[in-house]
């Protein structure tokens, strides 16, 4: 897992919330995206790669506003949003491309590895399941869902295996997860020629994978061959010097075998990552006991003590911003916007970090009214973070009812500027230039937006009105019986219908 992949634990915990308060399954990070990938969207991937997050959430939004469709594209956006703290964005962004690419296998995948990373395994089994009925002769397909029930400790590994290798003979990868299944469910005998024969392949490989050496490694390692997983790990770390548990699990054959030196050397490097750090102190703490190198010893196994103490406060910070946001939200969706305000703007002076609260405190007072203070909310969470098109959309939306339609109308193309499917950004646009009775201008951004995949009733109404304010009652009538025709269930557009046939 890269850097880039790894959250931050109070930041896993608030996306889990924000995840379970929309009723939307799972953020994700492209795990791989198409080898034929775009120049410029690749290098938006480098700028991420390097954490440059700023510059990639401008260069995405850039590349999404030529390319509004891309599957590749929104998912890298949320990834980067996720990163600068706009989880409700992330969300949404997700939520839209997902509407317009229902069976996306490469999204599914994706959300479904952030579902299991987010300890939702049932939504993480559901996701998976749906790409293999979506895209059964895909042997990627069968690989993943093989490689979350290995993760899970799950007998159905070893069948998920089995139809990704059916699929996709001769695949060094498939046959050592097959072999890893094999192991965890007992079968050893099977496993080693599994994993003899996943190693044949592998060596022939045109890119031999450094993960099947490293899942042989552990198979001997947890049989006490440590002199063979010695080799098999190191052959492993040798094709792909960046696997962090092949150079730890190397450490742990060296000590089986008492080479105290080359073991520590490892254990230093391994403890400088985090997803490593504690098991590699601990073990680095046997090291130097067996060496008698006590002062190092106790220091190392201070370290070890407290960063645990700081992961563990950190995970109850999470919980707790969680549990608060949660709670928030709980009392929003209740429509008890005042008792909600005070809730997120407790969150705000206690973790001004959160953007969410700000977001949430400018909702609230907005719907009580208080215009100028949910102003100053939104505008706070843009201060700190400008790329969010939620907060740009609901920022317009107040200063439209305080008719500033001018100012509106900025935030609204900002909105739709950093995320081009966000159709509410469109309306509001229009609705900016009905206010100023610029019935043209609404009607041509309306009848643009009409055309999107996943237009729902609320443009033909709005076009509707555009077009008998603008003096086209036939338009109008023709316009609105299209809507009913589309939205047959929709009374606002019988009620709107009714209206315009009583005018005259």
């Amino acid at each position: 897992m890269s850097s880039r992949q790894r959250l931050r634990i109070c930041d896993v915990w608030v996306v889990a919330f924000l995840l379970a308060s929309v009723g939307f399954s799972a953020l994700a990070f492209a795990q791989t995206r198409p080898p034929a990938i775009a120049d410029r969207l690749q290098s938006i991937t480098q700028l991420a790669d390097r954490q440059r997050w700023q510059a990639a959430a401008a260069e995405i939004a850039s590349y999404r506003r030529l390319h509004p469709d891309s599957v590749p594209a929104a998912v890298l956006q949320a990834e980067i949003l996720v990163h600068i703290g706009l989880l409700s964005d992330a969300n949404t962004v997700l939520q839209r491309i997902l509407a317009l690419h229902p069976r996306s296998v490469e999204a599914l995948s994706a959300f479904a590895e952030l579902s299991r990373t987010l300890n939702d395994k049932a939504t993480a089994e559901e996701l998976l399941l749906r790409c293999t009925r979506y895209s059964p002769a895909d042997p990627a397909t069968w690989k993943r869902l093989g490689d979350f029930y290995l993760a899970a400790g799950r007998k159905e590994a070893l069948n998920a295996f089995r139809h990704a290798l059916a699929l996709a003979p001769r695949d060094a990868t498939v046959m050592a997860g097959m072999a890893a299944a094999r192991h965890q469910q007992g079968d050893d005998f099977g496993a080693r020629h599994d994993f003899e024969q996943a190693n044949r392949w592998n060596e022939t490989a045109v890119h031999p994978d450094a993960m099947v050496d490293f899942l042989f490694a552990e198979f001997l390692l947890d049989l006490s061959d440590y002199s063979e997983s010695l080799k098999y790990y190191q052959r492993a770390f040798d094709r792909n010097p960046t696997l962090t548990q092949a150079r730890l699990g190397r450490a742990k054959s060296l000590i089986h075998l008492q080479k105290w030196s080359l073991a520590e050397n490892d254990l230093k490097a391994t403890a400088t990552a985090d997803e490593w750090k504690i098991e590699s102190l601990n073990l680095l703490t046997k090291v130097y006991r067996e060496q008698g190198k006590s002062a190092e010893a106790a220091d190392t196994a201070a370290e070890a003590e407290q960063f645990s103490s700081e992961q563990s406060a950190e995970k109850a910070l999470g919980n707790q911003i969680a549990s608060s946001l949660q709670n928030a939200h709980a009392l929003e969706q209740e429509k008890k916007f005042s008792e909600a305000a005070q809730a997120y703007q407790q969150l705000t002076h206690d973790h001004p970090d959160v953007l969410a609260a700000w977001l949430g405190l400018g909702r609230c007072e907005a719907e009580l009214g208080e215009l100028n203070e949910a102003e100053t909310a939104v505008r706070s969470l843009i201060s700190r973070q400008d790329g969010s098109a939620e907060a740009h959309a609901l920022l317009g939306k107040m200063l439209l009812r305080s008719q500033k339609s001018d100012e509106a109308r900025e935030e609204f193309l900002r909105a739709e500027r950093l995320d081009p499917l966000f159709t509410d950004a469109r309306l509001g646009e229009a609705a900016s230039y009905m206010v100023e009775s610029r019935f043209p201008d609404a009607i041509r951004i309306l009848q643009t937006a009409k055309t999107d995949r996943g237009a729902g009733v609320e443009v033909r109404l709005m076009l509707t009105e555009a077009l008998y304010k603008n003096g086209q009652r036939n338009a109008a009538l023709e316009e609105i019986n299209d809507a009913i025709h589309h939205f047959p269930e929709n009374k606002q557009a019988q009620a709107m219908k009714d209206s315009l046939l009583q005018s005259r």
